[in-house]
C-alpha cells in the first residue's frame, strides 16, 4: 500500500508530535543519571589529585623532620667526640677521632643543605595543596548545583510525562484502532518516528525528501503528499508522509 487514505491524518500527525515532545523528554531524564554520574566521578577524581598532594606534602615534612633528627645526632657525635679527644693518650686514636668528627660534620653540612632544599619544596607543595584543596571546594559547590538542577529537571520532567501520557492516552484511543495499529508498529521498528513530515528543498522548489530516511521523493510520491486526508508511504524507509502545508494549511502571512 502506497497511500493510506484517512480523515485522521491531523491527529495521527498530532499524536506522532506527542510521542516525539515524550521521547525527547524520556532521553533528557534517562540521561540525568548519567550526568549526575559523570559528576560525581569528576569531583572523586579531583579528590583523589586532592589527597596525593597532601600526602605528598606529608612526605617531605616527615624528610625533613627525619634530616632534622640524624642532624642533631651528627651534632651529638661531634660533641662525645670532642668529649673523647680529651681523654685519649694514644696518637692513633686521636687522628680517628678526628676523622669521626669530621665526618659528622661532613654529614652535618650534607644534611642541612638536604633540608634547605627540602624547605623550598615543602613550600611548592604547601602552595599546590592550597590551591588544589580551595579547587576543590569550588567544584564540590558547583556540582553540588549542578546535581540539584539536575535533579530538579528530572523531578519537573516526571511531573510533566505523567500529565502527557494521560493527554496522549486520550488521544490514541480516539483514533481508528487499525490505522493506531499501524502507526505503533512502524514506531516500534522506526525508532519512534512513524509519521514523518515531509521537507522541501530550498534550493530546489518542487523537490521534497522524506523527513525520516531523507531520502528523495518520486514525482508520484510528491503528488500523494499533496492530497488531503492522505498519508504517502515512503518508497525507501516505509514512513508515513506528510506535507505540512497539506495538512495545516498555508501559514499565514504577515
Amino acid at each position: 500500500m502506497e497511500i493510506i487514505h484517512t480523515i485522521e491524518v491531523k491527529a495521527l500527525v498530532e499524536l506522532q508530535k506527542m510521542d516525539a515532545a515524550m521521547d525527547a523528554k524520556k532521553a533528557i531524564a534517562a540521561g540525568v543519571p548519567v550526568k549526575i554520574a559523570a559528576l560525581n566521578a569528576a569531583f572523586e577524581a579531583k579528590k583523589r589529585s586532592m589527597s596525593a598532594a597532601h600526602e605528598a606534602l606529608l612526605a617531605l615534612q616527615v624528610k625533613k623532620k627525619d634530616s632534622e633528627l640524624k642532624i642533631a645526632e651528627a651534632e651529638e657525635g661531634i660533641r662525645k667526640h670532642q668529649r673523647e679527644l680529651n681523654l685519649v693518650k694514644d696518637n692513633n686514636a686521636f687522628k680517628a677521632l678526628l676523622s669521626e668528627i669530621e665526618n659528622d660534620k661532613k654529614n652535618k653540612d650534607e644534611l642541612e643543605t638536604g633540608i634547605l632544599f627540602l624547605l623550598e619544596e615543602i613550600d611548592k607543595a604547601s602552595v599546590q595543596d592550597k590551591a588544589i584543596r580551595e579547587e576543590v571546594k569550588k567544584i564540590e559547590e558547583t556540582m553540588r548545583a549542578e546535581v540539584a538542577a539536575l535533579e530538579a529537571t528530572a523531578k519537573e520532567i516526571a511531573a510533566g510525562l505523567e500529565t502527557a501520557k494521560a493527554e496522549r492516552a486520550a488521544a490514541a484511543a480516539a483514533l481508528n484502532p487499525d490505522l493506531l495499529e499501524k502507526y505503533e508498529n512502524i514506531r516500534v521498528n522506526k525508532k519512534g518516528l512513524a509519521v514523518a513530515v515531509v521537507h522541501e528543498d530550498p534550493a530546489t522548489p518542487g523537490k521534497y525528501s522524506c523527513g525520516g530516511c531523507h531520502m528523495s521523493l518520486t514525482p508520484q510520491k510528491t503528488l500523494d503528499i499533496k492530497k488531503h486526508d492522505t498519508f504517502a508511504v515512503c518508497q525507501d524507509c516505509r514512513r508515513l508522509m506528510y506535507l505540512e502545508k497539506t495538512v495545516y494549511g498555508e501559514p499565514v502571512k504577515e
